[in-house]
């Protein structure tokens, strides 16, 4: 049976089976998500009597289908909620998603109109229009009690009770936004809305546009009111722009009939980072002073699920690479007004290369899962004893490893971590060969580090970036690995044997080495398991 299957806002088609497909945040799973609440395989989908079934497998953040926790597989029906943790799965029929659980109707603009919305600079005036200060959401709701009848306070707390139970459902970012417009658009009527959010650079960079009738208009926005509202940390009213002297320098807003603007900054801790941004047009009305107190308070309750949605998201990027002790550090500094933690930059550091010997060769008459169970096994094992010491993990190559100490957070020890981490890396695949099912092959590693200056930063395009590590230091780590160590065996390089002080070490021979200039003599990390003296010597 040919279904598709929404995961976390993507779109998975899958030919259904008895066996299924299962969803999870580990390599197992066969539709992988990125989210802490998800399990490694968290629930299954499959068919039973030839109807679509869901249950879970045993997750620790439990499964719900529809609101009710599953004990036992249940049917799955096109349109069913199905959450994992505060991930969510739907059934999309073939009309398409679809809509949220929330029941609202969003018309987003479509992707070639919204990648043509742009924003135009428009003579700014303060007069003539409402700009009221942010105030955080306990202000607003004390002023609500106080100033407004029970009635209207009542009805008020019950919009951002609603408010707030969605966003918390919602399975990511794109959908937590969506969520928001559906409920600024459903309670302040208007033609356009949009989502604004500051990128790197601070430049802000339309996110979600919604449309009452979708690819009706393309013309753009004013980036004066959106950028005051957020510098300012105000909420702007304009009641009428055609009238308006700050948009003298903007014939546009004649021509396309727009006649008021909304605009309320999204703000976390006296950190603003976006707008919500309304445009209506005179014969709707306008907009009111009502509805400046509600997009406010609306504006408040959205900017605090969107920041943990883009520091969910964030740590979820970093766990993949770093222990959650440099995790914790990195946040730390990104929340301060230093540089942002992975911004590039020159740094010492030490490089870890490792890789299975002869595992190609073994691997050619394995079974595919069994070859992927090895190799996860081994993976883990070997990341443990990286992130115990503060190291990062660059990549998994193929059956090799590539991790690195002393960046992004700066660690005066990197040689002697990378180089403790090595034993460890070693001992543990010892006591994992020792524990290997019968007719597993037994595993022999080869390890090289090399310490040294080198680049530090993220490296790709605006789709894909990667944290890594560049230049000669991590060349010549990588050579030693390949071309100088053993099976069994750790060599490092000059620098990271004088950082170490020789201690525990056995000069090798020269080496040249491909790529590398002049001649090599590096040491080897002497290690026994039976008896262990290097780990004694380096601590």
């Amino acid at each position: 049976m040919k279904l598709t299957l929404q995961v976390d806002g993507a779109l998975h088609p899958v030919t259904l089976t008895e066996e299924g497909v299962t969803i999870g945040r580990g390599d197992q799973a066969t539709i992988k998500i990125q989210a802490n609440a998800v399990s490694r395989v968290h629930a299954r989908i499959f068919l039973k009597d030839g109807r679509p079934h869901v249950m879970d497998m045993k997750s620790l953040n439990g499964t719900s289908l529809n609101g009710t926790t599953l004990a036992e597989p249940a049917p799955l029906h096109p349109g069913d909620t199905v959450l994992l943790g505060e991930a969510m799965v739907m059934w999309v029929s073939e009309g398409g998603p679809s809509a949220p659980a929330s029941g609202l109707n969003l018309n987003l603009a479509p992707k070639a109109v919204a990648s043509r919305i742009s924003l135009e600079d428009r003579a700014f005036d303060a007069s003539g229009s409402i700009l009221v200060p942010h105030a955080s959401l306990e202000a607003m709701l004390a002023q609500a009690s106080g100033q407004h009848p029970a009635g209207e306070a009542v009805t008020l707390f019950q919009r951002l009770a609603s408010m707030a139970g969605t966003l918390l459902r919602a399975a990511g970012l794109a959908e937590l936004l969506e969520s928001v417009m559906g409920l600024v658009t459903a309670q302040i009527p208007c033609q356009r809305g949009f989502i604004l959010l500051a990128d790197a650079t601070g430049e802000l960079v339309p996110e979600l546009i919604w449309e009452e009738q979708p690819g009706t208009h393309a013309n753009p926005i004013s980036r004066t009111i959106a950028r005051t509202a957020m510098d300012n940390r105000v909420a702007i009213l304009t009641t009428d722009a055609r009238m308006d002297p700050r948009f003298s320098a903007g014939e546009s807003i004649k021509i396309h009939g727009i006649t008021s603007a909304l605009c309320a900054p999204l703000i976390v801790e006296e950190k603003a980072f976006g707008v919500i941004y309304l445009e209506t047009s005179l014969n709707k009305g306008g907009f009111k002073r009502e509805d400046e107190h509600l997009l406010s308070a609306m504006a408040n309750f959205a900017a605090v699920g969107i920041q943990r949605e883009r520091e969910a998201k964030f740590r979820q990027r970093l766990e993949r690479y770093h222990s959650p002790q440099v995790v914790d550090q990195i946040l730390k500094s990104s929340q301060s007004k230093e540089a942002p933690a992975l911004q590039a930059q020159r740094c010492q550091i030490s490089v870890l290369f490792a890789d299975i010997s002869g595992f190609t060769r073994m691997s050619e008459g394995m079974e595919p899962l069994v070859l992927a169970g090895i190799l996860n096994r081994t993976f883990e094992a070997m990341t443990d004893q990286i992130f115990s010491r503060g190291g990062t993990l660059d990549k998994y190559i193929g059956d090799a490893i590539m991790a690195f100490f002393g960046a992004p957070n700066p660690d005066p020890d990197h040689a002697r971590h990378a180089t403790e981490a090595a034993i460890a890396m070693q001992e543990a695949l010892y006591d994992l060969n020792a524990m290997r099912p019968e007719g597993y092959p037994e595993l022999r590693m080869r390890i090289g580090i090399n310490s040294g200056e080198a680049f530090a930063g993220d490296i790709g395009c605006e789709k894909r970036m990667d944290y890594t590590v560049m230049g000669s230091t991590v060349n010549l780590a990588s050579r030693l690995e390949s071309s100088v160590a053993r099976p069994g065996q750790i060599v490092v390089g000059p620098r990271t044997a004088e950082l170490l002080g020789q201690e525990g070490l056995r000069q090798l021979g020269a080496f040249s080495l491909k790529g590398i200039e002049q001649e090599i003599r590096p040491f080897e990390v002497r290690w026994d398991h039976d008896s262990p003296t290097a780990v004694h010597e380096l601590k």
